[in-house]
């Protein structure tokens, strides 16, 4: 700690801090595709605003000289990105149509970017899945009544699964980046080679139920609370009254599932991760465990006061990650979130654990790397 400096010294320190952490950028498109059109608008989705996908402050317009520019004017000074024309669908990818890392911005200067292709334009069957043999897809999209719109779900089935059950069942969200590459936009979490492993070497069978998520609905279905500087949010409750009173009650009525609180997981990340929260604490007679990942709790300030209000219910559990990579405040957030669960009841190691990586960031690769570890937490083995 720095003590006794003389005021000048002291406020040229706190500025010296100040402008370590934010600055402006200012990102140029030098190449894209051929086959972009001109008249589509080339969007940034980040761990600056929830990896919308159509963010209207992060699209790239064309300067007087008709090169597509973004500058963000206050930035930390480092995050995550991908490019995309709207939707992740349309998210960038190598030009030989391979899934890239999340991008890397760590300075204010200038940044040129080239695109070497957009998922949606790769040549018939050049996309291929990494999904395992034992991960499928529901005959159809199930149908959505809380929402009027239809899903596709995807589901992961142990390897004794013929031979077993019944079966706990785990829900996860943002089912596109749980299995395969040729279906993520950021990577995908390796959940079917996680749960292979878990069974091979720990003895562990369990269901996955991936939910797709909805481009242009994600951030609607995943809040149910209103953000209204983002316009989004407030459909949450719907969303989760969907996989509460439809989805669930279809999966037992299937598959080898024990229905039982105790043996039902919800996991998420990002707005993953806050929708995951709200429903553990909304149905804890459904959802007995709980794997929160960098959940985007500034979205709304009332998912404090949420679970301020609420009391620990039976033997429920709660796993938190956070990683210090992450955006700026995202471990303050989460350590606000478990001093408040601690206080509704979670007050000790056998109902909620959390957990603060140093080196985390904001990536599928970061929550594929700790999902055995809380997997192994919530089922107690």
């Amino acid at each position: 700690m720095i003590r006794n400096l003389p005021l000048y010294s002291s406020l040229f320190l706190l500025l010296s801090f100040a402008g370590a952490a934010r600055g402006q950028a200012v990102f140029l498109l030098d190449s894209l595709p051929a086959k972009t059109s001109a008249t589509d608008t080339v969007f940034m989705a980040t761990s600056l605003n929830g990896w919308n996908p159509h963010d209207l402050m992060y699209a790239f317009s064309p300067d007087s000289l008709g090169t597509r520019i973004l500058q963000l004017p206050s930035v930390v000074d480092t995050f995550e990105y991908k490019l995309c024309r709207g939707s992740w669908k349309t998210v960038e990818v190598s030009a030989d149509g391979r899934d890239i890392p999340n991008r890397l911005y760590t300075s204010y200067d200038t940044v040129k970017l080239s695109v070497g292709g957009w998922r949606d334009m790769l040549a018939k069957g050049l996309a291929v899945s990494t999904a395992s043999e034992n991960v499928r897809y529901l005959p159809t999209s199930m149908r959505m009544p809380q929402l009027n719109r239809n899903r596709t779900i995807r589901l992961y089935l142990p390897p004794n699964y013929a031979d077993g059950g019944p079966f706990p069942v785990i829900y996860m969200h943002d089912g596109q980046n749980l299995f395969d590459d040729a279906t993520s936009f950021a990577g995908e979490w390796h959940v079917d080679e996680i749960l292979d492993s878990l069974y091979t070497y720990r003895g562990f069978s369990a269901i996955v139920v991936a939910i797709y998520n909805d481009d242009s609905e994600r951030l609607n279905e995943y809040s149910p609370w209103r953000n209204d500087s983002l316009g989004a949010g407030g459909d949450g409750n719907k969303y989760v009254r969907f996989i509460v009173e439809t989805l669930k009650p279809f999966i037992d009525k299937h598959y080898r599932t024990d229905p039982r609180s105790q043996s039902t997981a919800i996991i998420g990340s990002s707005m993953g991760g806050l929708i995951t929260l709200y429903a553990a604490l909304e149905y804890p007679n459904v959802f007995g465990k709980a794997a929160v990942f960098s959940p985007s709790l500034w979205f709304s300030p009332k998912v404090f006061e949420y679970i301020q209000k609420y009391r620990r219910k039976g033997d429920q559990r709660f796993y938190m990650l956070a990683g210090e990579k992450e955006s700026e405040r995202m471990v303050t957030d989460v350590t606000r979130a478990a001093d408040l669960l601690r206080a509704a009841g979670f007050n000790n190691d056998s109902y909620l654990m959390i957990k603060i990586v140093p080196n985390g960031r904001h990536t599928e690769g970061f929550w594929s790397r700790e999902l055995g570890e809380a997997i192994r937490y919530l089922y107690e083995f």
